[in-house]
């Protein structure tokens, strides 16, 4: 799989999920949390708005990197692939088991995805040249 396809669905997919926590950060908190308290309830709208950027930073940075090469491609895949890997540990092994979390495995299947394709264009790294 050549590295600009796969740096340029994982860079689009960062941004967009960027995007969509400063557009729907009170939502999203609202539904991710489970509690009445209005403190509580800001407090995970507040962590949507400054979780926002670093993603944002992360969609930007792979987006504007397409065109290297691909050792520096398997690079950028490799340390996607680190980060998404202590994710999933954040998501299964901490998140899932607090009560004030509604966490839903559900919700993490297109975080999940995003993984799989990063190992998959990691292991099947091809160049960008035609």
């Amino acid at each position: 799989m050549k590295t600009k396809l796969t740096l340029t669905i994982l860079g689009g997919y960062n941004t967009i999920v960027a995007v969509a926590m400063f557009a729907f950060a009170t939502p999203m908190s609202t539904y991710l949390v489970s509690s009445d308290n209005s403190d509580v309830l800001r407090m995970g709208e507040l962590f949507h708005y400054g979780l926002a950027p670093a993603i944002l930073a992360i969609g930007l940075m792979i987006l504007l990197s397409r065109n290297c090469s691909i050792d520096t491609a398997k690079n950028l895949l490799l340390g996607y692939i680190i980060a998404m890997a202590s994710l999933m540990y954040v998501f299964f092994g901490i998140m899932a088991n607090e009560s004030i979390m509604n966490f839903d495995p559900l919700t993490t299947i297109p975080d999940v995805a995003m993984l799989g394709l990063a190992i998959f264009g990691y292991l099947k790294a091809k160049d960008n040249s035609c």
